[in-house]
């Protein structure tokens, strides 16, 4: 007997009411993102985060980048 055997003869059994719950666990189941995709979509968040430049300019080198934008929007 297979598993889908198995829970046929389970939900048998089961009033109608609980029957019909366990039709919405398995179509909220169906709907579910798959979690085998979950380690690529981390691995490419990882990868873009960690190749940031964060801690390779100064606060100084930030702040007149900052104020150069300033000075430009003021100029416009």
């Amino acid at each position: 007997m297979n598993i889908a055997d198995t829970i046929y003869q389970h939900v048998q059994a089961l009033p109608p009411s609980k029957a019909l719950e366990v039709l919405h666990f398995v179509e909220f189941l169906e709907n579910k993102p798959d979690l085998a995709t979950q380690p690529k979509t981390h691995s490419n968040m990882l990868t873009f985060l960690e190749n940031l430049p964060i801690g390779q300019r100064s606060d100084a080198e930030i702040n007149q980048g900052f104020q150069s934008i300033r000075d430009e929007w003021d100029q416009a």
